[in-house]
């Protein structure tokens, strides 16, 4: 369901990338020239690494490339799909062998900037900004593969964390409207509870929701600067010392103690979410690209797909970060730095970005696309009211793909501890303090 997020992933490719950026006997990386002008009709041959292998979403990416190869009968494709794991497992030994595919996905934040700070990735800022391609995105998505003023990433889909929930069960529970402060959502739980269901269906097993909670009370709470400096690994001794974190760690506390279930922490993602279809809870955090499975074609019961909306997370009185923060990403496709055909993989990937391809991506496969203005009315309930909403917040991208991978492994576990109550937020900021003053000696001994 939830398409993985790039945490364990990092752990080996942050390994090799670093022996690429550092050079370590290997051969140096080869370099094309930027010459992203086609000489004539696209020609040539291009092969694509991607990630999206499941059943559902293939059939997609393969008729968007036998279009083109149609359109353009001079070119061919080898499209080559896998699944989360064996992505990032093949990626980081190409990585390392330098033997990247022309065009290849990543995930943004931390993880792509990993690419081009290895010289792997090539700079796309030239043909996004003269030719108004780039003016086609939503900002905060080109924003999320973009690093010292160079973007090097297209973001093909926006993604953000919402709650969806049951209409039915807040009339009932006599919460009138969506909360718009975070007190307010307490209160609401207080009174779902009160009505005999499970407020917030919240299933942690594999780690990652934490994760995603935690990166939507720490934009919230902390000074966007300040949170930049610290999941980068750049504060030092300094590092997490706003007293944004604690409160972060205290409002998940929160959360969990007044609407999560009692197995909360145990239960997977996509277990909560069958609590909430069919009517045991009246809430759950999920992503926007998850809206399809709250359909009837998606497996949803009628009444509940009759009877769902979502609000974001509400404002949070007296935080010091970003009352318009968002948990989300853009997955992205980038273009190899030794890649021979340069040109023609981005002429692939304008087509791809496309107006029309963009507004098939989200009647396909039901994901919001990174090209503004693209939602389908009325195709699947949710995406033109996300699209909007999201147009006025600020993206916070994922923790797991937007922090140093030393500082995410102890926010996790943090995390956890939280939830089940087995430590204080001032012990889990320790925790975390502690991961940056691992991160930051690497960087400087590096």
């Amino acid at each position: 369901m939830r398409r993985a997020p790039a945490a364990v992933a990092g752990r080996l490719l942050v390994a090799l990338l670093a022996l690429v950026a550092g050079g370590c006997g290997q051969a140096p990386v080869r370099v094309t020239p930027n010459d992203f002008a086609l000489d004539g009709p696209p020609r040539g041959h291009l092969t694509i690494l991607e990630k999206w292998a499941d059943p559902e979403y293939a059939p997609y990416f393969k008729e968007v490339v036998r279009d083109y190869e149609r359109r353009n009968p001079g070119v061919t494709i080898d499209l080559q799909a896998v699944g989360d794991q064996p992505y990032k497992d093949r990626i980081a030994v190409l990585a390392a062998s330098r033997e990247l595919p022309d065009i290849f996905f990543s995930w943004p934040g931390r993880y792509a900037r990993k690419f081009a700070d290895g010289k792997l990735a090539a700079d796309l800022s030239a043909p996004l900004k003269n030719t108004g391609w780039g003016r086609t995105f939503e900002a905060d998505a080109l924003g999320a593969f973009t690093f010292d003023g160079r973007t090097y990433g297209v973001p093909l889909d926006v993604d953000a964390k919402v709650f969806a929930y049951n209409t039915e069960i807040f009339a009932k529970a006599g919460v009138r409207r969506a909360p718009r402060t975070f007190p307010e959502l307490l209160t609401a739980c207080d009174r779902i509870s009160e009505a005999g269901y499970t407020p917030l269906a919240f299933g942690n097993q594999y780690g990652w929701p934490a994760g995603h909670l935690l990166t939507q009370f720490n934009a919230m709470e902390v000074p966007a600067a300040v949170l930049a400096r610290d999941y980068d690994g750049d504060g030092g001794g300094s590092a997490f010392t706003h007293p944004g974190y604690e409160r972060a760690f205290k409002d998940l506390g929160q959360l969990a103690s007044r609407c999560m279930g009692p197995s909360g922490t145990s239960m997977s993602h996509e277990s909560a979410q069958t609590r909430l279809l069919y009517g045991k809870a009246a809430m759950q955090y999920l992503e926007t690209l998850e809206f399809s499975y709250l359909s009837t074609k998606g497996g949803a019961p009628v009444q509940f797909a009759k009877s769902w909306d979502f609000f974001t997370m509400p404002a949070i009185p007296g935080a010091a970060g970003s009352p318009r923060a968002v948990a989300g990403g853009a997955d992205g496709l980038l273009v190899a730095n030794s890649s021979p055909n340069k040109p023609l993989a981005v002429d692939f990937l304008k087509y791809l970005t496309s107006r029309y391809q963009a507004r098939k991506m989200v009647r396909d496969l039901g994901w919001l696309s990174a090209v503004k203005g693209t939602a389908d009315d009325g195709r699947l309930k949710g995406l033109p009211k996300a699209q909007r909403t999201l147009a006025g917040k600020d993206m916070a991208l994922w923790l797991d793909t937007r922090a140093d991978d030393k500082i995410v492994n102890p926010y996790l576990s943090a995390a956890e501890a939280v939830l089940g109550g087995r430590t204080t937020a001032a012990e889990a900021v320790r925790q975390i303090r502690e991961g940056a003053r691992q991160a930051h000696r690497f960087r400087v001994r590096d």
